[in-house]
């Protein structure tokens, strides 16, 4: 065997003879296994679990120690382990536009009204992002990583029903909470919000299908029920209209040859979407149109946030404010308009692309939305169907084509880490199948 071939060897995702072939609980097994649940589940149950919405948010300029600590001591964890398991393998996930949407974040920190705050934000957010990357190169094969998943899965769907029946003051919104009682009811679990909580079910509901694909048809089966369930009563309105809509296109993805065509039918989406959302605050037929069909034609709230945030963007669309440096300021809170409102107070555009482009400006948005929308669809596309890890690039897709629209009702982008991380992963992932296939 050639060292080309050997080098291939080590950095496929193994797939048709693994599967079938149960491996041994080894100790390189054991490690591998440990630290990626570590990872999984710090980014999902956080390390902050249950958080208490009763009292008034704090400085959201504040760092947090314990993520700092947390976050810092798994990246180091996963940097040694990579080190030592040839990280050239790492490199193969750098392309020319994850290099060009870190070099703009880096200028939008240069151009930033809080260049420090900006700084430390990007800093955390490159871990994010490195974390993300070495992650998936800790299975040893396709059967490990469904089995790691569907383990991560299951330990925070038994986390979040745990606090739903034992601990519901913190695990389902009350009228008590400070910012938005008129959430009460809704299951949130782990997670801070609903809408967070309905992201990461649908999620765990692409992973169940995955798994029943190539694990275990019952063990898959179980994982999707319990997420769909907890997804009904967590009441989030975009994640429960999204699901069936990506699952549609995923399969029609699937079975289609011909990237324009994914593109296409992506990207239209896409800007229907914010077309009849944040469209609404820019074009007075659109707003009628939705007025006459929805009963809440502001989106609970949201079409005063877009307005705010469009306002602001006129100012700055070039670099925006500076990475992550806009809402909680001071500026935005007292400094911006005559008449502040609570739209001042608010902690995110509600949009994830609006929220890019008031950060980083439009150049920034355009070259994030390149990167995490348009080239997974490609990297799809340039792998060959009909292949054992067919399921796992569906997963990975999936979960690309969901972020992608949720985007366009919540900020999940380098801002809600739960949803955010998986994102990350599938992104990595669709590349990293087509490089080491490539590589063969």
């Amino acid at each position: 065997m050639s060292s080309a071939t050997e080098r291939t060897a080590k950095l496929r995702f193994h797939t048709a003879p693994d599967i079938a072939a149960a491996p041994a609980v080894d100790l390189d097994t054991l490690i591998r296994s440990v630290l990626f649940l570590a990872v999984f589940l710090a980014f999902w149950i956080s390390f902050h679990p249950y958080p208490s919405l009763r009292d008034p948010v704090q400085n959201l300029l504040a760092g947090d120690p314990i993520n700092q600590i947390g976050f810092s001591a798994i990246f180091i964890s996963l940097a040694a382990w990579t080190w030592y398991h040839e990280p050239r393998r790492v490199l193969l996930l750098l392309r020319p536009a994850l290099i060009a949407v870190v070099a703009w974040f880096a200028v939008s920190v240069a151009a930033s009204w809080l260049p420090e705050l900006s700084a430390r934000r990007l800093a955390f957010t490159l871990v994010i992002m490195s974390i993300s990357a070495m992650a998936l190169l800790l299975p040893k094969d396709m059967r490990h990583f469904s089995d790691l998943m569907a383990a991560a899965a299951l330990i925070v769907l038994a986390a979040c029903y745990l606090g739903v029946l034992f601990w519901p003051q913190n695990s389902i919104h009350q009228a008590t909470d400070f910012l938005e009682p008129q959430n009460a009811g809704s299951w949130r679990g782990v997670l801070p919000h609903k809408n967070e909580a309905g992201a990461v079910m649908n999620q765990f509901i692409f992973i169940g299908l995955f798994v029943a694909r190539v694990r275990n048809v019952w063990l898959g089966a179980c994982i999707v029920i319990l997420a769909g369930i907890f997804l009904i009563f967590a009441q989030s309105k975009a994640a429960i209209a999204l699901l069936p809509l990506v699952l549609i296109i995923s399969a029609v993805i699937g079975r289609s040859h011909r990237p324009l065509t994914g593109i296409t039918l992506v990207v239209s989406i896409l800007l229907l979407f914010n077309l009849f959302s944040v469209g609404t605050v820019v074009f007075a037929p659109i707003r009628d149109l939705i007025t006459s069909y929805m009963p809440d034609s502001t989106f609970t709230g949201r079409t005063e946030v877009w307005q705010f945030s469009l306002d602001a963007l006129r100012q700055h669309p070039l670099t925006g404010y500076g990475f992550s440096a806009f809402w909680g300021t001071e500026q935005v809170q007292y400094g911006m308009g005559a008449n502040a409102s609570w739209v001042n107070n608010t902690t995110d555009a509600h949009n994830a692309y609006l929220n890019l482009a008031l950060t980083t400006g439009l150049p920034g948005t355009a070259l994030v939305f390149a990167w995490i929308v348009i080239l997974p669809i490609l990297d799809y596309y340039r792998q060959p169907r009909g292949t054992p890890a067919d399921p796992l690039r569906m997963l990975f897709l999936r979960v690309c084509i969901y972020g992608a629209y949720a985007s366009c009702f919540e900020s999940s982008m380098f801002e809600q880490v739960a949803p955010w991380y998986l994102l990350l992963v599938a992104t990595f992932g669709l590349r990293y199948l087509l490089v080491t296939r490539v590589a063969a």
